[in-house]
């Protein structure tokens, strides 16, 4: 069942259908304002999608102010998953934008900016409703040497350009590359960041820069190094809190967490579990924590949320003064940090578009998607934001929260903003280890437990299997992709573990389809000439199996026919064998024809046919070889045929 129907079974007042493209739409079963002469109209104009802000405007206009708030409480009731969940998000996205302007070496505003600025874009002019954008460790960590050697003025450059390249990326359409990604990829993806957003929540355990003071003249957080995934129990710069605020620490998580489960397991709708949790354990902080003489660190220990509307970099005081000329030695400067700032940030958030899409079976628009990335990129870099992506586990916490709408992510990031302004004291009571219990929750919902029966299955012997039921298993070669995208993201980060799971998943394929190929050799009864029929995949993976198939051209015959029509030439390196063995039989005096092209095969060859002038092809109509008893019946069939 999918997060959406799980969220609205329960209320009764509202009734879900599906239009087209997998959109979801509710409409109230009691609204009286409806005309009803036509019933079957009238139900149709009355669906209206969730998150619909323009609904106040169906079917009907609006008649008087018992009209409106009627409509008005009528779409809160409808929304309240979807408003709450934005709330939910905002308020665990505050921890995480400060840290990452620490990763990067920042003010904390520059974090806070860019989360609201970059989710309110992609969630308006993106792909993927629902999804969650802001500040991330991917894009910081990538920013750190350009502000160490050049200062934040050209960060702001390389994020614009950045957000172009992103831009100019959805308005080519190159987002349907993200197909190219295999499933045992993707299910590597989520287990690394499952146990990445995991283990990061043991930070709060830690002393450090966070929560002492900063350093103004090094401000960056080292994320970049190797196994940085495992900073929390590796740097040796930070050291644990004492044990009494640990255990404290512990148990508002454990709050945070029973709350969430007693929310899910009453299915309590009326607020998402996971803000309950926050709620509760804020409480539980201030009540009881604090009134014994203990406390835990809030969200006021990492930095102050307080600040203002931003403003373009080149009227901003605070920035005006470091912004650098923009030429052409500024553009080489920042260029590679921008193709990699925006590479990685399209990564991360087509492949959280994937995710998506399956939690809620719906589909996404990938191209859109990079298009709203690359707007928020370069608004962020315009009004003094250090960028950002796509915030998996904050998009993972909002579907899970009830938020699937565009709506929600619009809540997300305004009321980020509202912080920003206005209720930043009131947020800075927070205590971290709440919002780290419900980072926690996430990680329960990211990683793909079921992998884990799938790998000891496929790794036992089938025996074994048999006696004990396990029918799970899939190919060795799929479980090594999918520990190796595992360990890279444990010991680099997502980015290369994806490019190199990727890689791996494609030379495996490769490998495995050049091991396809399959040759049957008939000779005429007079011994005169001899038939191939080569079956499966000729390409550069193939190539040299094929060549290998054949055997010693001179004791064959002096007449050659080889059968292509169950075979398909890819590439170049197909091309070229086809020529090999061309050359092959003529240098033992041998006639060889090539026989029966598929309409790829000979479509490729006759593009490069200069190429291949000695190499005799004969088209399938001037084939006859119905009298020869050799020649199978299927070739004798498609050969009538043509």
């Amino acid at each position: 069942m999918s997060p959406q129907s799980d969220i609205l079974e329960t209320d009764p007042s509202v009734e879900v259908c599906t239009l087209e493209e997998g959109e979801l739409a509710i409409s109230p079963k009691h609204v009286d304002h409806i005309d009803d002469e036509d019933d079957n109209d009238s139900k149709k104009k009355s669906f209206v999608p969730i998150g619909d802000i323009f609904c106040y405007c169906k079917p009907t206009p609006i008649n008087g102010p018992a009209d409106l708030c009627r409509r008005t409480w009528t779409w809160l009731k409808i929304n309240r998953p979807q408003i709450l969940s934005g709330i939910t998000v905002a308020l665990a996205q505050v921890p995480e934008a400060v840290s990452f302007s620490f990763v990067a070496g920042v003010d904390p505003a520059v974090g806070l900016q860019s989360a609201w600025i970059m989710g309110i874009c992609t969630s308006l002019f993106g792909g993927r409703p629902g999804m969650v954008a802001g500040a991330t460790g991917a894009v910081a960590v990538v920013l750190t040497t350009l502000i160490k050697e050049h200062g934040v003025g050209y960060m702001f450059y390389a994020i614009m350009l950045a957000g172009l390249l992103q831009m100019l990326f959805g308005l080519l359409k190159l987002g349907s590359i993200v197909r190219l990604i295999p499933h045992p990829v993707m299910v590597g993806f989520c287990n690394g960041l499952g146990i990445v957003i995991g283990v990061a929540q043991f930070n709060i355990f830690k002393e450090d820069k966070l929560y002492g003071e900063h350093d103004a003249s090094d401000g960056h957080r080292n994320l970049s190094a190797m196994f940085g995934a495992f900073g929390p129990f590796t740097d040796q710069s930070k050291q644990w809190v004492d044990t009494k605020m640990g255990l404290w620490m512990t148990f508002i998580i454990f709050v945070t967490l029973a709350t969430y489960m007693i929310f899910a397991k009453f299915k309590l709708h009326f607020i998402p579990g996971s803000l309950a949790g926050i709620i509760v354990g804020t409480l539980a902080e201030w009540f009881i924590v604090r009134p014994i003489g203990a406390y835990t660190n809030t969200v006021s220990d990492l930095a102050s949320v307080n600040g203002s509307f931003p403003s373009p970099i080149w009227f901003d005081s605070q920035y005006n003064s470091d912004i650098p000329p923009f030429n052409f030695e500024t553009l080489g400067i920042v260029l590679p940090t921008a193709i990699t700032a925006g590479s990685i940030g399209l990564l991360e958030s087509l492949l959280t578009l994937n995710i998506i899409d399956e939690l809620t079976n719906t589909k996404g628009a990938p191209n859109r998607e990079a298009f709203g990335q690359g707007l928020g990129q370069f608004l962020s870099g315009f009004f003094g934001g250090m960028g950002g992506c796509t915030t998996i586990g904050q998009s993972l916490m909002n579907i899970h929260s009830g938020g699937f709408t565009r709506l929600s992510s619009s809540v997300a990031a305004c009321f980020m903003l509202l912080i920003i302004l206005v209720v930043g004291p009131l947020i800075d009571k927070i205590p971290v280890a709440s919002l780290a219990g419900v980072m926690f929750i996430v990680t329960y919902y990211t990683i793909e437990w079921s992998s884990g029966a799938i790998f000891f299955a496929s790794m036992l012997p089938e025996k074994i299997r048999k006696r004990y039921g396990w029918d799970s298993k899939i190919k060795r070669s799929d479980v090594f992709v999918m520990l190796i995208v595992v360990a890279v993201t444990l010991i680099f980060d997502l980015a290369i573990a994806v490019a190199v799971g990727v890689l791996v998943a494609c030379i495996v394929f490769a490998w495995d389809a050049g091991t396809k190929l399959h040759l049957d050799r008939m000779v005429k009864s007079d011994g005169e000439l001899v038939v191939y029929t080569i079956t499966g995949p000729v390409f550069f993976g193939s190539v040299q199996p094929l060549m290998d198939l054949f055997p010693d051209a001179a004791a064959d015959p002096k007449k050659v026919e080889v059968f292509l029509e169950d075979a398909e030439i890819f590439d170049w390196s197909g091309m070229v064998a086809i020529k090999a063995l061309h050359e092959r039989f003529d240098r033992v005096g041998a006639e060889v024809r090539f026989r029966s092209l598929t309409v790829g095969s000979k479509r490729l060859m006759m593009k490069s046919q200069k190429l291949w002038e000695e190499v005799k092809v004969v088209e399938p109509e001037n084939l006859d070889f119905e009298e020869d008893p050799r020649i199978t019946p299927h070739m004798q069939g498609e050969n009538r045929e043509g």
